[in-house]
């Protein structure tokens, strides 16, 4: 699962980095691929509570998707703004509160709380 969330952290870079539509679409395309990858390896690795459990809206690949987005695009801004910006500070502090939901969400799926949807 690192493997893919760091092959989607390097996407969302070259993403952020290109024009043409048709390599846009190449590497949205993998990214899915590598969403799949991750809720695969999650329906293997993580038993699913399925009685009593609410359900949470989107998968964890969706999940690990957006938190390499947020990544780069904190990376980004503090490279172009430096780390005492507003905005450096906005991008930092939706990448914390991405983590801290992935946290919850990781640690009541584990605890039968939660429930991912499936595929």
């Amino acid at each position: 699962m690192l493997r893919s969330a760091h092959a989607l952290a390097e996407l969302h870079q070259r993403r952020a980095q290109v024009v043409d539509a048709a390599l846009i679409a190449e590497i949205d395309c993998r990214r899915l691929e590598l969403v799949d990858d991750i809720n695969d390896w999650v329906a293997q690795e993580i038993p699913q509570h399925r009685n009593g459990a609410s359900l949470h809206t989107e998968s964890l690949g969706a999940v690990v998707d957006r938190m390499a987005r947020s990544w780069v695009d904190a990376n980004q801004v503090i490279h172009v703004e430096g780390g005492r910006s507003d905005n450096t500070h906005k991008h930092w502090y939706q990448l914390a509160e991405l983590v801290d939901g992935y946290t919850d969400l990781v640690t009541d799926v584990a605890g039968g709380r939660r429930r991912l949807p499936e595929q």
